[in-house]
């Protein structure tokens, strides 16, 4: 299998100079990203791009009161991309205005008391609409004053997932929490853990008071810390790593947290691969590289709902969830290991961050 690594985009200085950096670099991919997420309200919601525009506009507040910082990249990366602040801001909401349509996503996260050498290791896949693929890049930012890091990022300013030169690592899934209430968009805390240089900040920036909702929001570091914080708008839970390692995918593992799902019912696809990726796992404890990380997220049992997801021919398009990137984070050595599209399908490229 050939190396299909996703393409970089390198930007440095103060936020709205970042942004615009950015935007400059991903104005074609914010256009289709565009396109994309309106097709994705409409088909769930009914409501037009215009009426999400004027629902997200709501959160801009808050959003100012607990990340400014990224608000002034928001508004640097539109100058660069040249669509509007507001249209750039509905793409950090419009997981907020929809309880339907979330994607998915794999995680698993390992450190030096089980894998074979002495690695803290943060693997992804991510699970999403095929056609959002050409719009995400490997963003390498340089934040001026803060640690330079990479994300995974759709339109180039979304991050899903990502690592910082302090050696702290940002991997996740969606939820579908039923509390979901105006607060701060589920993307400002994803970021701004990015910018943590210590795990407690990480912990911290994750899971904000005030906020909107939340995914399920996994942080580690290189000194082989990891929480996985399961948390909704209301509520969460800090499930520690004690044994060396976790899985999640996108249901809520801590019982408090049960009473938060919006659907039970629709949750098997989700406890599947919960079950098959924490199998697979703990049959490599103690020998666990980023190789056999990578035979686990090619894993097609119950296809196509497996850990390496395929579409679902008997679904609408805009309902399909598959996997169209992979990640694995080594937070000992600053690589990331990335392919672009089904792990099953290409050959990860590594990608060293420089600290």
């Amino acid at each position: 299998m050939r190396k299909t690594t996703l393409p970089v985009v390198e930007a440095s200085g103060r936020p709205y100079d970042l942004g615009r950096a950015v935007g400059r670099k991903c104005a074609a991919r914010a256009v289709k990203y565009r396109k994309s997420i309106a097709s994705s309200i409409l088909h769930y919601t009914g409501k037009s791009w215009t009426e999400a525009v004027a629902r997200a506009r709501l959160y801009v507040p808050f959003a100012e009161d607990f990340y400014g910082d990224y608000v002034e990249e928001l508004r640097g990366y539109a100058e660069g991309a040249k669509l509007p602040f507001e249209d750039v801001f509905t793409f950090c909401c419009h997981e907020l205005l929809t309880e339907q349509g979330f994607k998915g996503c794999t995680d698993l996260v390992v450190n030096a008391d089980v894998s074979r050498d002495g690695k803290v290791l943060a693997a992804h896949n991510e699970d999403w609409s095929f056609d959002a693929l050409e719009t995400v890049v490997l963003l390498h930012a340089k934040p001026k004053g803060k640690p330079e890091f990479f994300a995974t990022a759709y339109a180039g300013i979304l991050p899903s997932c990502g690592m910082n030169s302090s050696g702290v690592s940002l991997t996740g899934n969606a939820l579908s929490p039923n509390d979901m209430r105006l607060g701060v968009p589920r993307i400002f805390p994803v970021r701004k853990v990015l910018e943590a240089r210590r795990i407690g900040e990480a912990i911290e920036h994750a899971m904000p008071a005030g906020r909107a909702s939340s995914y399920n929001n996994i942080v580690a570091d290189r000194n082989g810390e990891m929480y996985s914080l399961e948390g909704s708008a209301t509520d969460c839970a800090h499930l520690y790593g004690i044994d060396g390692y976790m899985v999640h995918t996108n249901h809520y593992v801590a019982p408090k947290m049960e009473r938060f799902e919006s659907d039970p019912d629709s949750l098997s696809c989700s406890r599947f691969r919960y079950n098959r990726a924490l199998r697979l796992l703990e049959d490599q404890l103690g020998n666990v590289t980023p190789e056999s990380l990578k035979h686990i997220l090619r894993d097609h049992v119950n296809k196509p709902c497996s850990l390496c997801r395929h579409a679902d021919p008997g679904k609408h398009p805009l309902d399909v969830s598959e996997t169209i990137f992979s990640v694995i984070y080594d937070l000992t050595a600053l690589e990331a290991h990335v392919v672009k599209g089904k792990p099953c399908a290409g050959e990860y490229a590594r990608l060293l961050l420089k600290s």
